[in-house]
């Protein structure tokens, strides 16, 4: 797997933040937008596809930084096999 998406989801998958990704990942609502946890950001670019990238604060004259496309069912399923290992409370059904 990717080290973005695998330093993403060891860090940011928590109890306090899950279901707000959950909704924000699922949602057929939600188009476009960008979901901020505390050390990366999902940028929603279309109704199935989100790029993750880490969040660089203070770094001035950045050219590129590591980043990951993935898509929204197998972003999904990774989302719950992280809540799934931490034995989340309340974790989603992804055909629901």
């Amino acid at each position: 797997m990717n080290d973005v998406l695998q330093t993403f989801l060891d860090e940011e998958i928590t109890d306090a933040v899950y279901n707000e990704l959950w909704n924000f990942v699922s949602s057929d609502s939600v188009v476009r937008g960008t979901f901020e946890c505390s050390n990366h950001v999902v940028m929603k670019i279309s109704p199935t596809q989100f790029v993750i990238y880490r969040i660089r604060i203070g770094v001035e004259n950045t050219k590129c930084q590591p980043a990951v496309l993935v898509a929204k069912t197998f972003f999904l399923k990774k989302i719950n096999s992280k809540a799934y290992e931490r034995r989340l409370p309340d974790i989603q059904n992804i055909f629901d």
